[in-house]
C-alpha cells in the first residue's frame, strides 16, 4: 500500500477526495460546461500575465492575419489581438459575475421578505413595485437606465443590478411563500426563535439554492447584454479590451479583415454554451434525470 504524497496535508487530501466526489456526481453536460469554462477563465488569466504583448500596445502594423507571430492577428491599431481576446474575456467574465451577484443578493432577501409577510398592505406594494419592474421589455429599460446613469461601466452595472433584481425578488417570493408554513419553520416559532431568525437561518438558505439554479442562465443573458450594448457603445468603451465592443470596431472590416469579429465572437459564444451545458446539467440531475 502506498502512503501517498507526504506533501499534501490530510485537509488537503479530504478536499481531493470531496472534488472527486462531485465530479462524479456531475452529468455529461454539466461536466463539458466545467471544462469550457475552466479553460476559458484559465486562458483569461495566463495569457494577458504571460504574454510580453500588453492589450493596449501596438506590437506591428495594422490589420495583420492569424500567423506564427501573432496567433489572432493584429486589430486595425497593430494590437495583438490574442492577448485582447483573453483580456475581454476576463472583464466580461468578472462584470458578468458582478451583475449577477448583486440583484441574487438584494432579489432574494427582498422577495424573501415579502413572502414570510403577512401583512396585506406590504403585499399590495410589493405587487404593484414588482409587476411595474417587469412590465417593461427589459432591454428599454437597460437603455433607459443608461441614458440616465451614464454610459460606461458602471452605468451598465447600475442598469442591470436595477432591472435584474426583481426577477430573482418572484423566485424567492414564490418558494417562501411555499415553505413559511413548512414543519420545520413551525418548529422553530415554537421554540421560541425570532422572525428574523427563522428568515435567515432556516428560509433563506432555501429560497437561495433555487436562486442559485436560475443565477447560471441569467449569467448568459449578462453576459450578452454586457457585450450588445458595448457593442452600441453604451458600455464598455475602447480601447478597454471587450468582446461586444471589438466586435463594433471589427465590424467595419468583416468582409477583409473577418479575424477581427471571428475570435471574440466566437469566444463570446462559447462562454454562452458552456455556462448553459453547466446550467442545464445541473438542472437535470435535480431533477434526477441523470444519475
Amino acid at each position: 500500500m502506498t502512503a501517498g504524497n507526504p506533501s499534501i496535508s490530510p485537509a488537503g487530501r479530504l478536499r481531493q477526495v470531496e472534488l472527486r466526489r462531485y465530479w462524479r456526481q456531475l452529468n455529461a453536460e454539466s461536466r463539458w460546461g466545467v471544462v469550457i469554462l475552466a479553460l476559458i477563465l484559465v486562458l483569461s488569466v495566463s495569457v494577458p500575465l504571460l504574454s510580453p504583448n500588453d492589450p493596449y500596445g501596438f506590437v506591428d502594423q495594422p490589420l495583420q492575419p492569424p500567423s506564427a507571430a501573432f496567433l489572432f492577428g493584429t486589430d486595425h491599431l497593430g494590437r495583438d489581438l490574442l492577448v485582447r481576446v483573453f483580456a475581454a474575456a476576463r472583464l466580461d467574465i468578472a462584470l458578468a459575475i458582478l451583475g449577477v451577484s448583486v440583484p441574487i443578493v438584494i432579489g432574494t432577501f427582498i422577495g424573501t421578505l415579502a413572502g414570510t409577510t403577512r401583512n396585506r398592505i406590504a403585499e399590495t406594494v410589493w405587487d404593484g413595485l414588482v409587476n411595474a419592474l417587469t412590465a417593461f421589455p427589459e432591454i428599454i429599460l437597460v437603455l433607459g437606465i443608461v441614458a440616465m446613469v451614464g454610459a460606461d461601466i458602471r452605468g451598465l452595472l447600475i442598469a442591470i443590478w436595477i432591472s435584474r433584481w426583481a426577477q430573482y425578488a418572484r423566485i424567492a417570493r414564490a418558494k417562501s411563500l411555499a415553505l413559511r408554513d413548512a414543519e420545520f419553520v413551525q418548529a422553530a416559532q415554537v421554540l421560541g426563535y425570532s422572525q428574523l431568525r427563522i428568515l435567515i437561518r432556516h428560509i433563506m438558505p432555501n429560497v437561495f439554492s433555487e436562486a442559485l439554479a436560475y443565477a447560471l442562465s441569467d449569467f448568459i443573458f449578462i453576459i450578452v447584454i454586457i457585450g450588445g450594448l458595448s457593442f452600441l457603445g453604451l458600455g464598455v468603451t475602447p480601447p478597454t479590451p471587450e468582446w461586444g465592443a471589438m466586435l463594433a470596431e471589427g465590424r467595419l472590416y468583416l468582409r477583409t479583415e473577418p479575424w477581427l469579429i471571428l475570435f471574440p465572437g466566437f469566444f463570446l459564444s462559447l462562454t454562452a454554451i458552456g455556462v448553459a451545458l453547466l446550467a442545464r446539467g445541473l438542472e437535470r440531475i435535480s431533477k434526477g434525470e441523470d444519475e
